[in-house]
C-alpha cells in the first residue's frame, strides 16, 4: 500500500482517501482508529474520551489502546496506525470512511508525550503526523513506529508486553517476551557482526598498503564512516535503483559562524554507482580514493584511503588527517542515509553508525594545510575507533558531528569547544 511506502512527512489526506477507494484492509504493519478508543466507567458522565468531550487530555484507556498498538508493532516488525479512518462492519474490516478528531496536532503530541511516559524501555524510533482538514484544527493523526531493538517493550500502566498478531495487537505469554528477548540478542551480535567485519576489510586493506609503503615516506591512511540498520532491512532490486544513490559535492560547512570549505574528498563523491553483488558502489575505474557502498541490507559507507601522502605545504612528511576529510566522509554517510529514508519510507528506521581511522602513529588532526601550528596528536592507539553513534529518525545531525569531533578532539588530550553545522537541506537537494 502506498501508504506504507512514503515517508510520513509525504503523507497527506489523500493517501487515506485512497486507502478507502482501495477498500484497504488492516495488516500486520497497519491498523486503523475510526475514533479514540472509549469504555464508560459506572457514574462516569462522558460518552466518548476526553479528548472528544472536553480537549483537555486523553483518557487513561484510549492512551493505554493506542500505545498498546504502536508498542505491538515495536516488538513485530514495525508498522503505522491511522486515527480518524473508520472500517466496516463486516468481516473482513475495510477502510470506509474518515472522520475528523479535534484538534489532531495537539492530539499528536500528547501521544508522542505519552509514549515518552507510559512505554518501557522507551521507543526510539516512533513519529507522528497530524494531517487537518479545517481551521479549527480537527483531522488525522498518523502514527508510525519502527521495528525496535531495544525491546521487548511494555506499558507501565497496564505492565503488559503486546506484539502484532496478524491484523491485530495481542499480549505476548511469557515464551513469546523469551523468545523475542534471544531474537534481540541475537540482532545485537549481528549488527556487531557486520561492523567487525567492515573493520577487517579496512585492516586487511591497511596492511597490504603498509606492506608496500617506501621507507620513510608518510604512511597510508584509511578514514571509515559506516552506517548499519538496527534492525533487520531489505532493499529489493537494490541493483535497478539508483535513484536511491545520493550524489555528493563539495560543501561549506560553518564552524562556530565561520565558513568550513569541505571540498576534498567531498566532490569525488558526485559519480554515479556500478552495480555488485546485491549492492551499488562507487566505480574504481575512476582512479579515486574515495570510496561508496550501498548494500541490499541497508549498509552504507564512506571511506577514504590514501596508500601514501604528499608532504604538507611546509615540506614536512607527518602522519596526519583534516578535519575536512572527516566531515566529508561523516556528512555523506548521513545524507545517503537520509536519501534511503526518504526514499523507502525508512522514517522510523534506526542505524548504527561508526567510524575507523587507520595510520602509523603518530597521527596528528588539523583543520587544514595553512594551520602549521594547531596540529593535535593523536593519543589513543590505532588503530582509532571511535565511540558508536545512533542516527535515530528526525536526529539532530549537526549534533551527530559535534559528537564525532568532540570524541576525535577527546583522543588527543584536548576539548573541542566549537560548534559546526552542515548544510543539510542543500546536500539533501544535490542528491
Amino acid at each position: 500500500m502506498s501508504i506504507l511506502r512514503k515517508p510520513l512527512t509525504e503523507i497527506t489526506i489523500d493517501d487515506l482517501q485512497n486507502l478507502i477507494t482501495a477498500e484497504a484492509r488492516e495488516t500486520g504493519e497497519l491498523e486503523f482508529k475510526g475514533a479514540l478508543p472509549f469504555q464508560p466507567q459506572r457514574g462516569q458522565p462522558q460518552a466518548a474520551d476526553r479528548w472528544i468531550e472536553k480537549g483537555d487530555r486523553i483518557g487513561d484507556y484510549a492512551r493505554d489502546e493506542i500505545l498498546a498498538e504502536l508498542t505491538a508493532f515495536a516488538n513485530a516488525e514495525g508498522g503505522t496506525l491511522v486515527l480518524g479512518l473508520h472500517e466496516t462492519t463486516d468481516e473482513p474490516g475495510r477502510a470506509e470512511r474518515l472522520d475528523p478528531l479535534p484538534n489532531c496536532e495537539g492530539l499528536a503530541r500528547r501521544l508522542l508525550d505519552a509514549s515518552e511516559d507510559i512505554v518501557e524501555p522507551r521507543l526510539r524510533s516512533i513519529e507522528a503526523r497530524a494531517l487537518p482538514v479545517d481551521n479549527a484544527g480537527n483531522g488525522y493523526v498518523v502514527l508510525r513506529v519502527g521495528k525496535s531493538a531495544a525491546g521487548p517493550h511494555r506499558l507501565r500502566s497496564t505492565r503488559e508486553f503486546y506484539i502484532r498478531r496478524g491484523e491485530r495487537a495481542a499480549k505476548m505469554d511469557v515464551r513469546e517476551i523469551k523468545d523475542l528477548t534471544l531474537d534481540l540478542a541475537r540482532t545485537g551480535d549481528r549488527i556487531e557482526q557486520v561492523f567487525q567485519e567492515r573493520r577487517d576489510a579496512a585492516a586487511t586493506i591497511f596492511r597490504r598498503l603498509m606492506s608496500a609503503q617506501d621507507k620513510g615516506g608518510p604512511g597510508p591512511l584509511i578514514l571509515r564512516s559506516t552506517g548499519v540498520p538496527m534492525t533487520i532491512q531489505s532493499i529489493p532490486d537494490i541493483t535497478l535503483r539508483h535513484e536511491l544513490w545520493w550524489i555528493g559535492k563539495a560543501f561549506t560547512m560553518m564552524r562556530d559562524n565561520v565558513k568550513y570549505q569541505c571540498d576534498y574528498p567531498a566532490r569525488e563523491f558526485s559519480g554515479p554507482p556500478r552495480v555488485r553483488l546485491r549492492s551499488l558502489e562507487s566505480d574504481p575505474a575512476r582512479g579515486l580514493a574515495s570510496h561508496r557502498l550501498v548494500r541490499g541490507n541497508g549498509l552504507v559507507e564512506f571511506s577514504l584511503v590514501h596508500p601514501k601522502r604528499p608532504p604538507r605545504q611546509d615540506g614536512t612528511t607527518d602522519h596526519r588527517i583534516y578535519i575536512a576529510w572527516l566531515m566529508s566522509v561523516l556528512v555523506g554517510t548521513l545524507a545517503q542515509i537520509n536519501k534511503l529514508r526518504e526514499k523507502l519510507a525508512w522514517d522510523a528506521v534506526e542505524f548504527g553508525l561508526e567510524l575507523e581511522i587507520q595510520s602509523p602513529e603518530p597521527l596528528t588532526v588539523w583543520w587544514d594545510d595553512h594551520d602549521f601550528s594547531g596540529g593535535r596528536t593523536i593519543y589513543s592507539r590505532l588503530p582509532l575507533l571511535l565511540p558508536q553513534y545512533s542516527v535515530m529518525p528526525g536526529a539532530n545531525l549537526d549534533a551527530i558531528l559535534n559528537d564525532v569531533l568532540t570524541d576525535l578532539f577527546n583522543s588527543t588530550g584536548s576539548q573541542w569547544n566549537e560548534r559546526v553545522s552542515a548544510p543539510w537541506a542543500e546536500l539533501a537537494a544535490s542528491g
